[in-house]
């Protein structure tokens, strides 16, 4: 998608290792970015692959651990938008669940609890990607 030369800036999370089974298979552990990362040598590895060059993975050590330490909201919720429509809430911040009744706070509660199992970063990293697109004759 880039032109030659172009650079690349990403912010993303990224896996230092690979995760306990517990946390890369819960639901709210991808939610909130850290189930679905991947590995940063592999961030490295695809982005050679697909031609960028110069390719930089930095830790910027932010405190993963945070989401664990919020009251009352999960990773992936903002706070409520208020309106009349009649709209399904639905998503993993809602109260309700998919029959639209009151859904207990064990949703939420249960990436709370992992996170202070583990301490997420020493498995994962916030981190700030660079990269160039190199020229395609000089790929080879």
């Amino acid at each position: 998608m880039l032109k030659p030369a172009g650079r690349l800036a990403v912010s993303d999370i990224a896996l230092k290792r690979e995760l306990p089974a517990e946390i890369g298979n819960d639901l709210m552990a991808y939610v909130g970015c850290i189930a679905g990362a991947i590995l940063i040598e592999d961030y490295r590895k695809i982005l050679g692959s697909e031609g960028f060059a110069h390719v930089e993975v930095i830790d910027s050590v932010r405190d993963l651990n945070a989401y664990a330490k919020v009251e009352n909201q999960a990773v992936c919720c903002s706070p409520p938008a208020t309106s009349s429509l009649p709209i399904a809430d639905t998503g993993c911040c809602s109260t309700a669940d998919e029959t639209g009744e009151p859904r207990g706070d064990g949703f939420h509660q249960r990436l709370a609890e992992l996170l202070h199992r583990y301490n997420v970063n020493d498995y994962a990293a916030s981190v700030r990607v660079f990269a160039l697109k190199q020229e395609p004759d000089a790929r080879a």
